[in-house]
């Protein structure tokens, strides 16, 4: 198995962890690990599809996808499901790829310790505190606004370029 594959797999695994939900709720998720290619058209106009991350290379662009389902009898709340997902190791953050549809996304730089928008972020470089980049995010937050209902499911997602 390549490297960069196991990698991906660990990784996989570590956003598994990061789930937060209520303990009451019977929410349930699944991720899945794709990656990004590139087709360029005899014309040149270039077209991206989703393939599975089989075979990863550093350079390579995955998409992390977290499903979520209410597989309980009642609702679950609203603002209680939240998914906290650390960036994984040898890859970053690509700027605005983070999606959730009903969610607030909010993003960490001190390894989940705390999270706020990006516009909010900051970091301390050479002694002077700055703006964050993108590649200084090292978890990301969805906060799922409306109830979710028994059966219902939504995703989070968002991409990461391998290192």
């Amino acid at each position: 198995m390549n490297a960069a594959v196991r990698i991906l797999k660990i990784a996989a695994v570590l956003v598994s962890v990061g789930w937060i939900a209520p303990a009451f709720a019977d929410v349930a998720l699944t991720t899945a690990v794709q990656k990004m290619e590139r087709m360029t058209a005899a014309d040149g106009t270039v077209t991206s599809r989703l393939v599975p991350a089989e075979k990863v290379i550093p350079g390579d662009e995955v998409r992390y996808t977290i499903t979520f389902v209410n597989n309980g009898a009642k609702a679950v709340d609203a603002g209680t499901v939240v998914v906290t997902n650390p960036v994984p190791e040898n890859t970053q953050y690509i700027a605005d790829s983070a999606f959730g549809s009903g969610t607030t996304i909010l993003f960490s730089v001190d390894g989940g310790k705390t999270f706020h928008p990006a516009s909010e972020l900051t970091v301390v470089r050479d002694g002077v505190k700055t703006s964050a980049t993108p590649a200084d995010y090292t978890t990301i937050r969805w906060v799922f606004g409306p109830a979710l209902a028994p059966g219902e499911k939504s995703y989070v997602s968002f991409n990461a370029r391998l290192q």
